[in-house]
């Protein structure tokens, strides 16, 4: 009986542990940030072509073509409060085991569906800088005849401490996460692995009026599950 009592223990101090860990993990990510707003003339857009195909990325997520809109219009980029998720209206992907994403900003490990993803590229293409946006907003990438806003994560997830430590010009990132969307890419160090997620081994978080994009964790590698769409600003035409 003794040994059945200390095996208990034993697997009783592990989650504790393990609570502490997640606990402290998510402190970390919830400390306050500032938020930024500000306004961006976009360059119009060029009108539809045919979509144009495309060759295999590094991170295999399986690219899907898109129709280009025409549009040509001023877009108000700002970081706009989004509605509060409770847990009983998650995402549909968060329901049922998912294939998510894993990847790098510094030493944080992240993961994100692929559902919210198109594709990634590498961050070796020319990025047209904006005079007068957030510090997250890095440029502007033209790429398959579309304008991409592209966002420092790191900056986004961290807070400006991030980014007064890193800079940009001796540490550049590595590759980019195209969202679904296509109106966005996330920046990031470098993409790991595509792995199958159950909700089961996520601890979700139920309030989420701070820090939206923060979906839940990945209890055994402490792996911050990030909901794509909280995490990028909105684009609002002006008429």
């Amino acid at each position: 009986m003794k040994g059945l009592n200390g095996n208990n223990l034993d697997i009783e101090q592990q989650v504790i542990h393990q609570e502490l860990a997640l606990d402290s993990y998510l402190k970390t990510l919830l400390e306050e940030m500032p938020t930024e707003e500000s306004e961006v003339i976009m360059p119009p857009e060029p009108e539809a072509k045919a979509p144009i195909p495309t060759a295999r990325v590094e991170s295999k997520i399986k690219e899907k073509s898109e129709t280009i809109a025409k549009t040509s219009a001023l877009v108000e980029l700002q970081l706009v409060p989004k509605p509060t998720m409770p847990l009983a209206v998650m995402p549909s992907w968060a329901q049922y085991e998912f294939q998510a994403l894993f990847f790098r900003i510094g030493q944080l490990i992240l993961a994100t569906p692929l559902v919210e993803l198109s594709r990634a590229v590498k961050f070796d293409k020319t990025i047209t800088k904006i005079p007068g946006q957030p510090s997250w907003f890095i440029g502007l990438l033209e790429d398959q005849e579309r304008k991409i806003g592209i966002l420092d994560s790191g900056q986004l997830i961290l807070g400006k401490g991030y980014a007064n430590k890193r800079n940009l010009i001796e540490q550049p990132f590595k590759s980019m996460l195209i969202t679904q969307d296509g109106n966005w890419g996330l920046a990031c160090d470098e993409l790991l692995s595509i792995g199958k997620v159950r909700p089961e081994q996520v601890r979700w978080r139920t309030h989420r009026k701070q820090r939206p994009w923060l979906i839940g964790t990945v209890i055994e590698e402490l792996t911050a599950v990030i909901d794509v769409k909280q995490l990028t600003p909105r684009r609002k035409v002006k008429r």
